[in-house]
């Protein structure tokens, strides 16, 4: 399917031309998995260093030094793509803006940076796919919609857990079974929520030659382990699929994989939910919130599916499918999910055939919002996920807007004009938020059309 496409790619000498924005462990990881293909090529990098994005070219691209430019206008990029050199910008928007570019991939996980590269790329009709999970939980749906107006595709990357997973979601619902809970794995200690940026390098392991080789972003990974990353993901996975959390933060019980599909089944059927069609995450830490379950699913996705037929249902437990809800109820899953390995499935799709790996809903039906995730006081500026004041949270869209609840992605510089204890959701009319930030201007847009 897109072998061939490829092929016909390179006879024609006619590459898919991929600009990155950002190259962290990400963007670096994007490079690398492109550098093996053939009909597509990283032909630009935008990144404030300069010396970062030739790290991202030259180790995880492995090409020489000299098949690299720095470009300093519209101009010269132009030059240095069309004489068949990689491209380094420092300003995003020269890469957004650059005609010989098909496909803009938003890898930078600074909400007000994505929003600003993805409205920008969608202005010059190019493919967005958004990595920038943060971004798109908060400005996604507008940005779904200027994309349609444009012909262009605004797209989730496949590899990273909510693509994966809309790709089982997408595979039940054509099947015509229904959408009890579908989500990802998680390793959340008890610790974990109150961890900080500081403490990343310990928690994970992580080596100096690691951290410097792969530039891992602290704050980032930070919201790996204190589980703001996993409520942003399943945020946008709800507003793909149509789905909503249950409660509030999801319920994330310690369970093994044969257990989520009892777990994840009504609560008349001994489960956990009040309602079918959620987001959910499976914890692979026990109940003691120390130590690993025997059989968890740890960092993968699974989509617990629901069929009365008896002949399906002798079929799937045949088949050693995970039965739950008084067998009404089966787990499919899957135990990896390969981040940027996967990333370049959702640009052929893009490019080949129009179509996303998932995309938000024009109208949103979840809000990642935001909690404190310590006693915060009045006065204090609130740093956004995985900083050191404030958690991420997945809640139904409709209880954020009737609570004005405030949303993550808004979340950065806001200023606190009272005292917020910690687990307290916060909501617009606690903060001041600074309005002169482009996704903030944008929000304001999107509330007033949704």
């Amino acid at each position: 399917m897109y072998h061939s496409l490829l092929a016909q790619r390179v006879a024609e000498n006619r590459p898919i031309r991929v600009g990155i924005i950002g190259t962290g462990k990400f963007g670096g990881g994007v490079v690398a998995q492109l550098s093996q293909m053939r009909g597509m090529e990283v032909s630009v990098i935008a990144e404030l260093s300069v010396a970062r994005a030739r790290h991202a070219y030259t180790v995880a691209g492995r090409l020489p030094a000299d098949a690299l430019r720095v470009a300093n206008n519209a101009g010269e990029l132009h030059d240095v793509i069309c004489s068949g050199q990689r491209a380094i910008v420092e300003d995003g928007m020269l890469l957004v803006q650059c005609d010989l570019v098909d496909v803009v991939v938003e890898a930078t996980g600074i909400p007000d940076v994505g929003a600003r590269m993805a409205y920008h790329a969608i202005l010059n009709r190019k493919h967005v796919v958004m990595v920038n999970v943060e971004a798109d939980v908060t400005i996604g749906p507008i940005l779904r919609r200027m994309a349609d107006s444009a012909g262009v595709v605004y797209t989730m990357v496949d590899g990273d857990q909510p693509g994966c997973t809309m790709h089982m979601v997408d595979w039940a619902r054509s099947l015509g079974f229904e959408i009890v809970a579908a989500g990802r794995g998680t390793i959340l200690y008890d610790d974990d929520a109150q961890g900080t940026p500081d403490t990343v390098p310990q928690r994970f392991g992580f080596s100096d030659e690691l951290i410097e080789r792969r530039t891992i972003n602290f704050k980032m990974f930070n919201s790996f382990r204190d589980g703001t990353k996993a409520n942003v993901e399943m945020t946008a996975l709800a507003n793909a699929a149509g789905l909503v959390p249950d409660v509030r933060g999801m319920h994330e019980p310690s369970v093994n994989i044969e257990e989520i599909a009892g777990a994840f089944s009504l609560q008349e059927e001994g489960g956990l939910l009040s309602q079918h069609g959620v987001v959910e995450l499976a914890n692979s830490v026990a109940a003691d919130g120390k130590s690993l379950l025997p059989n968890p699913l740890k960092m993968g996705v699974f989509c617990v599916i629901r069929t009365d037929h008896p002949f399906i249902q002798e079929d799937l437990q045949t088949y050693n499918v995970a039965p739950g809800g008084h067998n009404n109820n089966y787990v499919l899953w899957r135990p990896y999910h390969l981040v940027a390995v996967e990333a370049p499935i959702s640009i052929m799709n893009a490019v080949f055939y129009g179509q996303s790996t998932g995309s938000c809903l024009p109208t949103p039906t979840a809000e990642c919002v935001t909690v404190a995730k310590r006693h915060v006081e009045e006065g204090e500026l609130l740093d956004g996920g995985g900083g050191y004041t404030v958690l991420g949270h997945c809640e139904k869209a409709s209880v954020a807007r009737a609570e004005r609840l405030l949303p993550l992605g808004l979340s950065v510089g806001a200023r606190l004009k009272q005292d917020v204890a910690a687990g307290q959701a916060i909501t617009y009319d606690m903060v001041e938020l600074p309005t002169d930030s482009f996704i903030w201007k944008l929000r304001q847009v999107q509330d007033a059309t949704v």
